[in-house]
């Protein structure tokens, strides 16, 4: 099968900045009809309009989203190829992949990371900062060698593995002003009736059910939620007044001094963060299990 070129993929994405043609043009510094043709280049190779174009205005086509999902990271992946390249000549001889949540890189995560290369100068630590769900299929699949996840999945695949290696105490987030916000602590039940602030299901599917078994174990359930697709983007919400959120500490340091967090009661209410990993961890995994049970 064919494949794009890099200059039809890049062409592809700089449109996809702005959807202008003649902008996207001047900041890869080719004459707009040349950008056009190329784009035309790219739509015959995968057989179908990527763009939508109704006079001045260009929009993405069903297939084009598709398209710009699986190739937006291409970028950073060619980057991250050529300085894998250059450290491996400099002396590092492999290279560990490791994914995690980035709302949840707190202090104690940028310890691990750094102990890890403190006393294996010679891998290479390459990180990646993805939605809880992409974590759990790309260690599944091996794209992955780790990765820390906030909740542990019900069900794990089969070959994938977990180490519960931190646990947090989950805390309300409220607007400052919430009838609530001057509470010492606070009990889920205080809770019921709010408008709830999550993640979308399909990002963190074992966050969701966390929450879910945490309002039954009160009796009661999440009755109203408006979903989003990261924590700035729940902390900024429950900023502006949308509704409140339950997010461990590690999550909050954009946000504090802007939002009331305050303790929830109960055992119930912590979050015990995992680490994945396929079974029979071997290799440069291993060495990062040991620091995380020492």
């Amino acid at each position: 099968m064919e494949i794009p070129t890099h200059k039809q993929v890049q062409t592809f994405l700089e449109v996809c900045r702005d959807f202008h043609f003649s902008q996207a043009a001047k900041r890869l510094g080719v004459a707009q009809p040349q950008l056009s043709r190329t784009v035309r280049e790219l739509e015959s190779l995968v057989g179908t309009r990527l763009f939508l174009r109704q006079g001045r205005r260009i929009a993405l086509s069903v297939a084009g989203e598709v398209f710009l999902r699986e190739v937006y990271q291409l970028p950073a992946i060619l980057a991250r190829a050529v300085e894998g390249a250059r450290r491996a000549a400099a002396g590092e001889e492999s290279v560990l992949r490791i994914g995690f949540v980035g709302a949840l890189m707190g202090e104690e995560l940028l310890e691990v990371f750094q102990g890890y290369r403190s006393r294996h100068p010679d891998t290479q630590l390459s990180l990646f900062d993805l939605a809880p769900s992409d974590l759990l299929r790309q260690v599944e699949s091996g794209e992955l060698d780790g990765a820390f996840l906030g909740v542990k999945p019900k069900e794990l695949p089969n070959g994938v593995s977990s180490f519960q290696w931190k646990v947090e105490p989950v805390l309300a987030c409220l607007p400052r002003e919430h009838r609530l916000a001057e509470r010492k602590r606070i009990k889920v039940r205080d809770l019921l009736g709010e408008t709830l602030v999550v993640l979308a299901a399909g990002l963190a599917p074992s966050y969701r059910d966390f929450l879910d078994d945490l309002f039954e174990k009160e009796g009661g359930r999440v009755d109203s939620c408006l979903e989003t697709n990261g924590s700035d983007a729940i902390l900024s919400m429950v900023v502006a007044g949308c509704g409140v959120a339950l997010l461990p500490r590690s999550a909050l340091r954009r946000a504090e001094g802007r939002i009331a967090a305050v303790p929830l009661e109960g055992s119930e209410a912590r979050l015990r963060e995992v680490f994945l990993y396929r079974s029979g961890a071997s290799g440069g995994v291993a060495p990062l299990l040991d620091l995380l049970k020492g």
